[in-house]
């Protein structure tokens, strides 16, 4: 049996005692968080990690978080392969419902599945009285990222090679046109 990776970003919440007006959240990721976050990520490093959310009864018994993330990562370029930094100011919110409470879906229901990609997530479930907000906040600065990350000024240039240099592609028959006039005749 495979074991299960643990989280690199671990920010529990209990549910039960959120006040009706919410409860705000500062959260602000030490070293050795960080440097977890990063290595999860494939990046080079996160310098600095904080979210400031609000966090809300949602529901009967569920929760609805919103704020913001902040980061700065540090990636390769994909021209240089020198670090790059990226400042990631994102907004964030996420909606929690108990794995009882969700809405399930009804066997005899068989018509068409519209999906509204406008629509909000559909909420996530948990069980017991927390949430744990540390894989959403990891999500956010994922889908954050830059997929092809690069300092200003940095290009691809064109690669120039000595086949390039020749217009025409070569060719196997290219061995042919050097023989001498001669050994082409015998071969008829």
């Amino acid at each position: 049996m495979a074991e299960e990776e643990r989280p690199a970003l671990r920010y529990p919440v209990q549910v039960a005692k959120l006040p009706k007006d919410g409860r705000p959240i500062s959260f602000s990721a030490g070293r050795n968080v960080c440097d977890a976050v990063a290595a999860q990520l494939g990046i080079l490093a996160i310098e600095q990690l904080s979210a400031e959310l609000v966090a809300r009864p949602y529901r009967k018994d569920g929760a609805r978080v919103k704020g913001r993330i902040q980061a700065r990562v540090s990636q390769e370029s994909v021209v240089t392969f020198e670090p790059v930094e990226q400042v990631i100011d994102e907004p964030f919110e996420a909606a929690y419902v108990r794995e009882a409470a969700r809405p399930r879906r009804s066997d005899q229901d068989e018509g068409e599945i519209v999906i509204d990609p406008e629509a909000d997530d559909p909420p996530e479930t948990f069980t017991g009285d927390t949430i744990d907000l540390g894989e959403r906040i990891v999500e956010t600065v994922a889908l954050a990222l830059d997929l092809y990350p690069r300092r200003k000024g940095e290009s691809f240039d064109r690669l120039t090679t000595d086949e390039a240099e020749d217009e025409r592609p070569a060719s196997a028959f290219d061995v042919l046109v050097e023989l001498p006039v001669e050994k082409r005749r015998e071969g008829e």
